[in-house]
């Protein structure tokens, strides 16, 4: 994760920002969860305006959390000592791309498109994906991957969470937004029909980089692994980031940096 970001981040200093950010990770796939839901019963086939309503309040739930979150990202860039830090360029990068759809389509097609079923069900595959992969991910956190049975436990998981996103964020994916931009072009409506082209192909790189390949290359990673090899690995891990220690005290990383204490650290 942090050659993906491009920061040099230590252990230790990664575990203090997963801490920091640990209950707002609750509240995104909460907020995910009960997005997805509100669409369900227009998902399930119930054509009734109510079934519509809800999915709109689904999808103007998703509006709101992405624009909390893009202030909050402002915010904390720009007033937190470490803010740079914790949300380095890159993050902000991929928030952005992320937040895309929602924060252009979403609106209009709520008001021109209320009762398009590709719309409800874009809506419900997007948010309970995203719900059910943070959900078992941060789970699977509390795993001792050393023990056989928790080690099963994370590939069982890990798998489902691959197909789900698989499907969800990949092939179904690719199929609704055809549909979609199918009846804009229909419709004539060209000026959302070019903005959803370029945010569909922004959004596709997101789904199959950071949310379809990471759970398949844990399936690569852990799927055949046993005691022995998680313990030499283990070891070789110890004696990177011990050596990555050692060269930061001595001026080479962000351990001597003055951003370096966590909002956590300062009580702030």
């Amino acid at each position: 994760m942090c050659q993906a970001l491009r920061v040099k981040w230590t252990k230790q200093r990664y575990i203090e920002i997963m801490l920091n950010d640990w209950s707002k990770m609750q509240g995104i796939y909460l907020q995910h969860f009960i997005g997805g839901a509100l669409c369900l019963p227009a998902v399930l086939g119930y054509d009734q305006p109510w079934a519509s309503s809800l999915a709109c309040l689904g999808v103007l739930s998703e509006m709101g959390w992405e624009m909390s979150d893009m202030a909050d990202i402002v915010i904390t860039r720009s007033t937190a000592v470490d803010g740079k830090e914790r949300i380095p360029d890159t993050l902000v990068m991929i928030m952005t791309i992320h937040h895309s759809m929602t924060l252009t389509l979403g609106l209009p097609l709520v008001m021109k498109y209320r009762n398009l079923r590709e719309l409800h069900l874009l809506t419900f595959n997007l948010q309970w994906a995203a719900a059910l992969a943070i959900g078992a991910n941060e789970y699977c956190k509390t795993l001792d991957l050393n023990d056989k049975q928790q080690l099963w436990t994370f590939r069982i998981m890990n798998g489902i969470c691959f197909g789900i996103m698989a499907w969800m964020r990949g092939i179904y994916w690719l199929y609704l937004c055809f549909q979609l931009h199918t009846k804009l072009y229909d419709d004539g409506e060209y000026a959302m029909f070019c903005v959803g082209i370029v945010i569909t192909i922004l959004i596709t790189g997101f789904n199959f980089l950071l949310c379809i390949y990471p759970f398949g290359k844990k399936m690569m990673k852990f799927g055949s692994r046993n005691s022995k090899s998680r313990r030499n690995d283990n070891t070789k891990e110890g004696k990177k980031e011990q050596e990555e220690e050692e060269t930061e005290q001595q001026g080479g990383g962000v351990c001597t940096s003055a951003s370096n204490n966590s909002l956590m650290e300062k009580g702030e």
